[in-house]
């Protein structure tokens, strides 16, 4: 049951003047179900109180467990379901980093600013989806790079670029 948000009060508390008894509170113990007794020991006090602790210590336990299960059963389905790369990148590819520094600033400034960096090379790929990158030159990337923000980078196979015959006319003229 709900609260009205006009009221403040649920349904049934305003017709039966006191908070309903669900189903579930007979199989959880809480200070609805305990059995609470006026003019008691201080022992049976601090008994019932320990009984109540030790059974959310229990639930909270087992809703961890739960929590991470669903979380791994949602992985499992996602990883079978969405496939990420058409090629997975290996050690000695040559990929691209994007800059995500800017993804959530919608300012016009930095519409035009470059977000890819590199090429550099993967020296390691890990389980867990990061990779370890280095420079041509060897020096080492110091932070690990997740691996959504990670593009393989597609190498000219030819050293020589064709520039357009009209491209190269245009810069005579402007040399005359």
């Amino acid at each position: 049951m709900t609260y009205t948000r006009t009221t403040g009060f649920m349904l049934a508390e305003l017709m039966y003047w006191q908070k309903p008894i669900f189903p579930v509170h007979t199989q959880i113990v809480n200070w609805m179900s305990v059995g609470w007794k006026d003019n008691v020991s201080r022992e049976e006090l601090l008994a019932l109180q320990l009984k109540q602790l030790k059974q959310d210590n229990k639930n909270l336990k087992e809703a961890i467990k739960k929590l991470k299960t669903s979380r791994l059963k949602n992985k499992i389905y996602f990883d079978k379901k969405h496939r990420l790369r058409l090629q997975p990148i290996e050690s000695g590819d040559w990929v691209l980093v994007y800059d995500s520094t800017f993804d959530t600033q919608y300012d016009a400034r930095h519409k035009l600013t470059k977000h890819w960096f590199g090429p550099y090379v993967v020296v390691s790929v890990f389980e867990t989806g990061t990779y370890k990158l280095r420079e041509f030159d060897g020096s080492m990337l110091r932070n690990f790079i997740a691996g959504k923000r990670i593009k393989l980078f597609k190498r000219r196979e030819s050293s020589k670029i064709e520039l357009d015959e009209d491209f190269l006319e245009d810069e005579d003229e402007d040399e005359e």
